[in-house]
Formats: structure tokens, C-alpha cells, sequence
């Protein structure tokens, strides 16, 4: 869950190089690095820490003719200097950076032991560096292509690298299950883990399929695959859906959760256009024909898509929901005919990914629902569905998740043929922004559970699946132990858990039940728990903590959602926690 970016030909390229980390370390940010070249000699800085930290540390240099670097999440290793990429080979030949994991790297590196090499670091990234210097040094440094075709047939794993060979004016690659861009442009050849760092020099990309490698020149890029070169496939990206400004606000996560409303209106400007809606219709089809829909994801997209099963089911339509990481090593069919539908923000999410491959092998159905047009599951679904969310910066997932739910509306409607689906958002949008209106009473709320070392939320029918994803959103960014449960599996066993002073948040979104959710609430009491409820306005008593604007009962949930977004920030922030980069964490999933 790395992120890298390099570089060859005329570019600022402290300023490319650091600006593209500081854009990238959603992705991880335990340590970074960068090595460029200048005046012919090879410069390497790493930290451990920010890229703040290191930016910090880099000279101001400008000449440089070709640079990589690197933020990471720590995989093998410890988060540390001696850690941190880039790596460079035993005999100084190689500097490289790697986002992925080589799984097996040990036994490489016995391998290597063998033939003389000795290790500095705990990381499976210098066993690559070595391997390539190995292969290149025992072909007479005459073919570095040759070289990486030679340890890409050696490594297991996931890869994603960019690669400085001592006194070559080309800047190489190679790409397996890890995500790599190239960008073109007048100025030179850049490459990162995704587009945002290049945006500012070239709208015109090459997204690298699996086992492809190769090198670039300032004016050449030159792609091989399976011993052979092949034609590169150019496409553009939209420079306005990757904004990375802050607008103003503290942190990313508030935008984010502000930037919802808008959000959901262009999902349904492009889902419904003059009244009909725009899904591919032999997409709508397949879904009708499934006999089974089986959504995978993984975290937050995880449950959105408990949201997207209630919403088949309610149509007569059988369907599932499945972790990832789990189905991709027991996978579980229990129909003929079923469509798969991956959920992933990023669309890079190794699990998913890993799915994906196995629906495809048996050539069956799928559909990817990303925010990444242009990522691993969009390119290698049968149908491919963007949920128009833009650049989201904050680790914890707000507006996408919104964006996900908000599609899955859309796409109830449209196989059931009901217009009222934008409607029904319509009135969402409505109550997202009373909710924003009204942020500084979650704030108040929030101060009241900052000390808790645990909190619960409790929740029936949908309401459940929204109380899963607040007390995902309370654990990742404020650190406190945050779980959900149904309001009546309580009482056979968390209830141990209540003690004096406990918080307990109940969510109330339909009338059906609403009174079996305050009598669970009335039992947590009477045990010392100190319980807010958050409900529609129609279904308050009078004592409710806050109240949320009445909508249709299979979207007012998502409302409980944004209360739980804003209570998780104002926890978080009056416990002066980076909200944006929580510890541990990583925006992308890139390793299994």
C-alpha cells in the first residue's frame, strides 16, 4: 500500500518527486525517500516519518535529469530509515522503489545468500534490487531488459517498481497486481501508482496491465510483455475529477463529508439524463437474468454493498455479500447463473482484485463500481461503473461511500423501472445539507465521549448496516474501541460489556421499528449505559440526541451515516488525532 513516483527528462523534479508523495501518502506515510540524479551521480535522502519530514531534509537541486520516490506502509520491516525505499543493490548498481509484497522473498533471498549477497534491511524490496543486479551482472551488464525478464520469472508476489540503473539515461518499470501509470508529456516521461502526481504535467496515460515492463527516455517509452514489445494504449484523464485542494477547510475528512451532497447530485445527473436512465442495458439485463447477485468488498465498500443486497432482495432478487479477503480463498457459489458486483473506491484493492481474477477465469459476469476510471477491476470487469466522487484524500472513506449507496439507489430504480429513485436522492441531498447545517450540535455531542475507551452502536434492519460503518469511521480516526450490533443481540452477550457511563448510540430510521429499538435502549439504561439516540424527526419522543430530516426508510440510514462521519471528526479532533492519515492505515489496499 505504497505509493511511487519517478521521473526522466526536463522536469522540477524536487517539486514533482515531493509533490506527488505528499499527494500519494494516502497510501501510506510510515516512511519516504528519493533518489535523484544530478551532475551524473546519484543522490539518495530517506526518512522515517512524513514527507513533510522529508521534504525537509532535500536540498533545494535543480538539473536533475531522472528521480523516483517513494512513501510507504510498512509491510516487511520495521518503519525505519534503513527501511525505507528507495533501496538501493548490494553493489550500488540499482536504486529502486516498490509498492507490493514479494511473497516469496526469503527464499530469494537464501538463493542470494548463496551467490555471495549480503542484506542491509528487513524489507523484501532489496531482494528485488539484488535479483535484478544479479540477472544484469551475469549477462555482462549488456541487457537490463533481458535482467527483469529474468527476476520478474523468479518473483512471487505483487509488484509495482521504478528503477534507476547506475550511468542509463532511462528510467525502467515493471508491473504485476499493483497499480502503475505512466504519463507523457513535452517535458519527459513520469510514472506514479496513480494519476493525481502527474496531473499538473499531462492528461495523457498509460495504464500498465499485469506482467507488462519496460523503460522510458525523456522522448521514447518503450513496453514489453512476454519477451516481446508491444504498442503502448493511450488514454486521457479529466484533470477536474483529481482536484487535491483543501478549499479552506481544517482537514480533508470535513470537506469530504460536506462534499456529499454534491456528490449524489452528479451520480444522478449522469445515472438519469431527461428522465431515463443511463446504465448500460445489458448490464441492467445480466442482473435481471442472475439468479444470484454476489457483491464483494472489502471495509466501508463492504457495507455499502449491505445496502445494495436489500436493495435486490426487496426487487425478488436473491443476493449476497461477501469480505474479500475471505471469498478469495473460499469462494462460495451456490447458484448457476450469478453476477458478481465488486465495490471498490479504489479500485486497486488487492482482495478485490484477487476476486476478480477468479470470476474471470471461470468467465463469468461482473461488475466493478469504483471512483477510478481506468483502475485494475474497471479495465478487467464486463461492466464497468464509475461513481463520480472525485479526488477523496481522507484515509476514512465519507463521500464515496455516500456515492456507493447513492448508485445502488440509482440502479434499484432503474431495474425496477421506478423514476422516483431521484426523487427519493433528491430529498437524501435535502437532508445531507440540513445535517451539515446543523454539525456544531454532533460537535457538542461528540466532547461528551472523547475520554470513553469504547462506545456501541446499536441499530435494527438498515439501521444496523449504518451503525457497522459509524463505528468503522469512530475506530479508524479517533482510536476509540467502537462496535455495532442488532439492538436485540445484545442480550446474548455484549451486554456483559455495559457498565456505568458506557456510551451507546442508537440509530432510528423506520417506524416498523422504532419501539423495539427504544425498548433495547431502556435495557442498556437501566445497566448505566449513557445512550444518545439519533432519529427521524417524525419518530422522536422528545429526548433524542439529534434529529434528521424525514426521507424514504431505504435511504434515511445514510442520514445516521453522515451523523456518525461528523461525530467520528469532532471525536477525533477534540483529541487532537491526524484525522487524515490515522495510524496504521492506508487510503489504498494494494496488498492481500
Amino acid at each position: 500500500m505504497c505509493g511511487i513516483v519517478g521521473g526522466i527528462g526536463n522536469a522540477d523534479f524536487r517539486s514533482y518527486i515531493l509533490g506527488g508523495l505528499k499527494k500519494l501518502d494516502y497510501r501510506g506515510y510510515d516512511s519516504a525517500g528519493i533518489a535523484y540524479r544530478l551532475n551524473g551521480k546519484i543522490n539518495l535522502i530517506k526518512t522515517q516519518g512524513t514527507v513533510e519530514k522529508l521534504d525537509a531534509l532535500v536540498p533545494d537541486f535543480q538539473g536533475a535529469d531522472i528521480a523516483i520516490g517513494h512513501t510507504r506502509w510498512a509491510t516487511h520491516g520495521v518503519p525505519n530509515e534503513i527501511n525505507a525505499h528507495p533501496q538501493v543493490s548490494m553493489n550500488a548498481l540499482i536504486h529502486i522503489v516498490h509498492n507490493g509484497v514479494i511473497e516469496n522473498f526469503r527464499a530469494l533471498k537464501t538463493k542470494l545468500r548463496s551467490r555471495g549477497y549480503t542484506f542491509r534491511t528487513q524489507t523484501d524490496t532489496e531482494v528485488i534490487a539484488d535479483l535484478l543486479e544479479y540477472h544484469y551482472i551475469q549477462n555482462g551488464k549488456k541487457d537490463f531488459i533481458k535482467a527483469i525478464e529474468n527476476t520478474m520469472d523468479e518473483l512471487e508476489g505483487s509488484y509495482a517498481t521504478a528503477i534507476i540503473l547506475d550511468k542509463e539515461e532511462r528510467l525502467y518499470f515493471m508491473k504485476k497486481a499493483s497499480p502503475l501509470l505512466i504519463g507523457v508529456s513535452e517535458q519527459g516521461h513520469f510514472l506514479a501508482s496513480d494519476c493525481v502526481p502527474m496531473m499538473h504535467l499531462t492528461d495523457k496515460f498509460v495504464d500498465l496491465d499485469d506482467m507488462e515492463y519496460g523503460y522510458m527516455t525523456k522522448s521514447e517509452l518503450h513496453l514489453f510483455k512476454n519477451h516481446r514489445q508491444i504498442p503502448p494504449k493511450f488514454v486521457k484523464r479529466d484533470v477536474d475529477d483529481f482536484r487535491y485542494d483543501i478549499s479552506g477547510y481544517e482537514h480533508f475528512m470535513l470537506k469530504e463529508i460536506e462534499e456529499a451532497p454534491y456528490v449524489l447530485r452528479r451520480l444522478a445527473d449522469n445515472y438519469c439524463v431527461d428522465g431515463e436512465y443511463t446504465f448500460n442495458p445489458d448490464m441492467l439485463e445480466s442482473i435481471r437474468k442472475a439468479d444470484e447477485v454476489v457483491f464483494i468488498a472489502c471495509g466501508t465498500s463492504y457495507y455499502a454493498s449491505l445496502f445494495g443486497v436489500e436493495f435486490l432482495n426487496y426487487m425478488g432478487k436473491r443476493a449476497t455479500a461477501y469480505i474479500a479477503s475471505e471469498w478469495a480463498y473460499r469462494p462460495q457459489r451456490f447458484s448457476k447463473k450469478p453476477l458478481y458486483i465488486f465495490l471498490s473506491q479504489s479500485g486497486e484493492t488487492a482482495d478485490i482484485v484477487a476476486c476478480q481474477k477468479i470470476v474471470n477465469a471461470e468467465g463469468l459476469k461482473n461488475i466493478a463500481i469504483t471512483n477510478s476510471k481506468g483502475s485494475t477491476l474497471d479495465r478487467k470487469a464486463t461492466y464497468g461503473c464509475l461513481i463520480y466522487a472525485g479526488l477523496e484524500v481522507g484515509v476514512a472513506a465519507t463521500k464515496t461511500y455516500m456515492a456507493q449507496v447513492g448508485f445502488l439507489s440509482l440502479l434499484l430504480g432503474a431495474l425496477t423501472g421506478s423514476h422516483s429513485a431521484v426523487t427519493h436522492l433528491d430529498a437524501l441531498i435535502d437532508a445531507v445539507r440540513d445535517i451539515i447545517e446543523r454539525k456544531e450540535a454532533i460537535h457538542e455531542l461528540a466532547k461528551e465521549v472523547i475520554k470513553a475507551p469504547s462506545l456501541f452502536y446499536i441499530g435494527r434492519g438498515s439501521d444496523y448496516n449504518a451503525a457497522l460503518e459509524c463505528a468503522l469511521k469512530l475506530k479508524e480516526i479517533s482510536y476509540i474501541h467502537a462496535e455495532a450490533y442488532p439492538g436485540g443481540e445484545l442480550k446474548h452477550g455484549p451486554i456483559a460489556l455495559i457498565e456505568k457511563d458506557t456510551p451507546v448510540i442508537g440509530l432510528i430510521s423506520s417506524p416498523a421499528i422504532a419501539l423495539q429499538l427504544r425498548n433495547n435502549i431502556e435495557e442498556l439504561k437501566a445497566r448505566g449505559a449513557k445512550t444518545f439516540i439519533v432519529c427521524n424527526a417524525s419518530l422522536s419522543n422528545g429526548t433524542d440526541a439529534f434529529l434528521t430530516k424525514e426521507i424514504k426508510p431505504y435511504l434515511a440510514p445514510l442520514t445516521k451515516v453522515v451523523f456518525g462521519q461528523y461525530f467520528s471528526y469532532y471525536v477525533a479532533y477534540e483529541k487532537g488525532l491526524p484525522i487524515d492519515k490515522p495510524r496504521n492505515l492506508a487510503k489504498a489496499v494494494t496488498v492481500e
